[in-house]
């Protein structure tokens, strides 16, 4: 019986393990946005910066998604050529938002901060790879508290707990 009960509590566990990690669990679908964007051909082939568009990365926590009307400055004077393009029209011409899937989310206690990182010298890509080669927005590889930490020790930067933790 208690052999029963021990398999039936350790089968439990397992399921509601499992439920708990696909709400959290790097899935594919969960990652779908509501238009297709392009890093590759934003950032690779027409070279446009990463603070073009992320306006706010030098001087906010967040670095922020690029506003409709930021995206309308060129693509007013493109031709609707894609499905995605025609689509973003079609939000615009509504002034209805884009509701972005967001793929970054550290916890509450964690204090981080777009701005002191770049003005510490450190590029887009030391932390989200090299995005102009990306089709798609991809999430981060790692944002862990270990990943934090190595690139902390290489870089000479201070490893105080308070440094992050708030």
């Amino acid at each position: 019986m208690g052999v029963l009960l021990a398999f039936l509590a350790g089968g439990v566990a397992m399921g509601i393990g499992a439920l708990y990690s696909t709400g959290s669990a790097d899935l594919p679908v969960q990652d779908q946005q509501p238009l297709s964007f392009s890093h590759r051909l934003h950032a690779g082939t027409l070279n446009i910066n990463c603070q073009f568009c992320h306006r706010y990365a030098t001087q906010s926590l967040v670095a922020g998604v690029p506003s409709m009307a930021l995206c309308q400055t060129c693509h007013q004077s493109i031709k609707n050529t894609t499905p995605d393009l025609q689509k973003f029209q079609t939000f615009w011409n509504q002034n209805r938002p884009i509701r972005w899937v967001r793929l970054q989310r550290l916890p509450d206690h964690v204090y981080f901060t777009h701005e002191m990182h770049l003005l510490a010298g450190l590029s887009c890509t030391s932390c989200h790879g090299k995005v102009s080669r990306m089709s798609h927005t991809p999430r981060a590889p790692s944002y862990e508290m270990g990943w934090c930490l190595t690139c902390h020790q290489q870089r000479g930067a201070s490893q105080d707990c308070w440094t992050c933790h708030k």
